[in-house]
């Protein structure tokens, strides 16, 4: 039913209001004068006298012009000001042309119950008339009858009234109208407009404010809010402050945005705002949309609503500038998560507490859905000239798709209502993610969190039945104290979109002014899978919360998406064991030999080695290792003797750790029945390895001499 309804409804104001009409019958004349918070309450077209006491006045004439008719509204007020009742049935009023054209006039449903005037009451009608379509207000005609059985034709008239040439039911820029809603007093006012375009459409919001004039709480109907531009077109208006079934307190004020699009061909002057309600006909489930008010809308210069530009808006605790500098699609999970990245800033003298603000995004003008909160700085106030980033996230399937969006920047009032503030559109088109070549550097300047980060290159790990890929990223501390790192989410995402979710490993202790740390971001993919073209995709992290008190928090997501473009790493083992890197760590291992003790059945690997370690980076290396290891061939076919040790670069046995400078190291192995089929003993394999996750990366790999020290 309500789809059915909406639909009638929509196919009545295609009908009525589509059409193009003259200027003239709706601008507001310049005869009229007003001041800034001058309230129009009546505009009066004459009266006429029933009796030497009472009388009957036209007021509130408008016109809408349509496609095929146009709609006239007035209200006609009856005084008695005589000792007796006046009979409204006995009186007719009849609507006419200059030329004679009769229209037919129609009384409300709600005004069809009052019948008598009682001596000293003023009791108002309200009508409505469908007229041709190039009828002007100035033509038309008011002509009063008295039926009256004793005068030709059983009618005689009462007077006639016509529209005054200065008449105007416009309320100029800057003026407030007095209208009923119903039954209720009302009026409204024009507090400002804003006009932002892009490439088809110009993008108005109007403010504007509803005041209660009556004595008794009321709930709005289902009002209707159109943009009429000066070739007489009309284009609704959303608000989500005026909807249907809001509640407004007597002599309260709501005050609530409206925004729409308009074709850029339609141009940016001479708009009005017309608020319209649809009323009963009293014909089964017929009914007509009748204007209540029209107002014009002041000037605004229009500004395109893109990423990069600035607009302002106003909340009780002042004014604040944002703007939109990015608006995303990204990969998460089975869902995508809308991520949009909004500035705060305060252009005034003084300091502005951060606004509590609410979020929405808007798929094709037809979905909405619900954006979160994120913040990644740690302010309390907004200071005079100072900026601060705020990020609004929301979910959809991956699989669903769109042309346009919008972000629907909101505040909640103190009676818990949503009011928006403004509306940033945008095309699907639009959406991609800002990318970091490789080996060039991403900062970012969150208030007490500025950093930047650069990728180093990529690792591949190796097991027998899968690979490890990771990146070696550096982030520098960019503040003046030493900064914890923010939390982020990682994701690596191939040529051809596979997208694989990664890990982070960073250290946990915060990292000095100008310093640096390392994150290793890295993935489980499949074997030999091809990494080229292999993109990091980083975002910050949505605040995860868990379900209970022994559940892990689950991550909820991410914003600020950034892809990274990946330099390749040396894949190619060296040939030599100088200057071997393990990131923050270099290694060189000299002075390499092999000793055998035939009888007991061993054999020992002696070298040297010198370790260093570049300081001012901070890293986590708890689960990097470096192995050591010498292969050599059997006589039974196809078996190999290893003697190997895995080293630890930060490990608490020292027998197993390596240590900073220039040490000394000795790898033994026991086993008689091997030793004693090593084939040839003419030369063994050398090779060194970097260890992570349980998983290897061979650094470097020699043929050497068994028995003679090398290197």
């Amino acid at each position: 039913m309500m789809y059915r309804s909406h639909f009638i409804i929509c196919l009545v104001l295609f009908m009525v209001f589509g059409s193009v009409a003259s200027t003239e019958s709706v601008q507001a004349d310049s005869a009229l004068h007003v001041t800034n918070d001058q309230r129009i309450k009546d505009n009066t077209v004459g009266k006429v006298n029933l009796t030497n006491e009472s009388t009957m006045e036209v007021k509130d004439v408008q016109l809408l012009p349509g496609d095929n008719s146009a709609l006239v509204t007035f209200t006609l007020s009856v005084t008695n000001r005589d000792g007796h009742d006046i009979d409204f049935k006995s009186y007719l009023v009849r609507l006419m042309s200059a030329a004679g054209e009769k229209f037919t006039v129609n009384l409300l449903q709600q005004d069809k119950v009052k019948n008598k005037i009682i001596p000293g009451q003023i009791q108002e009608f309200h009508f409505y008339a469908k007229v041709n379509q190039a009828a002007k207000l100035q033509d038309l005609v008011f002509k009063f009858v008295k039926l009256d059985f004793a005068a030709a034709g059983y009618e005689q008239e009462v007077g006639r009234l016509i529209v005054p040439q200065d008449y105007s039911f416009v309320t100029p820029a800057g003026a407030m109208r007095a209208f009923n809603i119903g039954s209720t007093p009302f009026h409204g006012k024009i507090n400002r407009a804003t006009l932002s375009y892009n490439d088809d459409y110009f993008l108005p919001l109007v403010s504007f404010e509803l005041t209660h004039d009556g004595s008794q709480g009321a709930k709005l109907p289902d009002l209707g809010y159109y943009m009429r531009t000066r070739s007489g077109a009309m284009y609704s208006l959303q608000s989500s402050a005026f909807t249907a079934g809001s509640a407004i307190q007597p002599l309260t004020t709501k005050e609530g945005t409206l925004s729409g699009s308009i074709p850029r061909e339609a141009g940016a002057e001479g708009w009005q705002l017309i608020i319209t309600q649809s009323v009963s006909t009293g014909e089964s489930g017929s009914s007509v949309q009748l204007p209540l008010a029209f107002f014009e809308v002041p000037d605004a210069a229009a500004e395109e609503v893109s990423i990069g530009h600035d607009y302002d808006f106003t909340t009780k605790t002042g004014t604040y500038t944002t703007q939109l500098t990015s608006l995303q699609r990204l990969p998460w999970e089975d869902e995508d998560i809308l991520a949009a990245n909004v500035i705060i800033k305060n252009k005034s003298n003084a300091a502005l507490p951060i606004p509590d603000l609410l979020g929405a995004f808007r798929l094709d003008d037809a979905v909405n859905v619900e954006a979160k909160i994120v913040r990644m700085d740690k302010a309390l106030t907004l200071q005079p000239g100072k900026e601060l980033n705020i990020h609004f996230a929301g979910k959809i399937p991956y699989t669903d798709e769109f042309s346009s969006i919008s972000l629907y920047l909101q505040e909640k009032e103190s009676d818990n209502t949503i009011v928006d503030l403004l509306t940033f559109k945008h095309n699907k088109d639009l959406m991609n993610m800002a990318f970091v070549p490789a080996r060039e550097t991403k900062t970012l300047k969150d208030t007490g969190q500025s950093a930047a980060y650069t990728v180093r290159a990529d690792q591949i790990f190796h097991s027998d039945t899968s690979d490890l890929y990771a990146v070696l990223m550096d982030v520098e501390n960019l503040e003046k104290r030493f900064t914890l790192l923010r939390k982020q989410v990682a994701q690596f995402k191939a040529a051809d979109g596979t997208v694989f979710p990664a890990s982070i490993t960073a250290p946990s202790d915060k990292v000095m002014p100008g310093g640096k740390a390392l994150q290793y971001i890295w993935a489980m993919v499949p074997k030999g899978y091809k990494t080229e073209g292999m993109q990091l995709i980083l975002g910050d992290e949505i605040p995860a919360v868990a379900t209970n008190d022994k559940a892990k928090p689950r991550q909820e997501g991410y914003v600020n998406g950034v892809a990274f473009g990946i330099p390749e790493g040396n894949k190619v083992p060296q040939a030599s064991f100088a200057g071997l890197a393990v990131y923050p760590y270099s290694i060189t291992l000299s002075h390499i030999g092999t000793q055998a003790n035939f009888i007991a059945g061993t054999v020992q690997l002696d070298f040297d080695y010198e370790l260093s370690r570049n300081d001012l980076v901070a890293a986590e290396m708890r689960d990097h290792k470096l192995i050591v290891e010498l292969t050599d061939e059997l006589v039974d076919s196809g078996k190999e003797l290893i003697v190997s040790q895995t080293f630890d670069f930060e490990g608490t046995d020292p027998a197993k750790s390596l240590l900073l400078g220039s040490h000394d190291a000795t790898i033994s192995y026991t086993n008689k029945d091997k030793i004693y089929k090593v084939k040839d003993f003419a030369s063994y394999r050398l090779s060194v390895y970097h260890e992570f996750q349980g998983q290897k990366v061979l650094l470097a790999q020699k043929d050497l001499d068994w028995f003679i020290f090398a290197e």
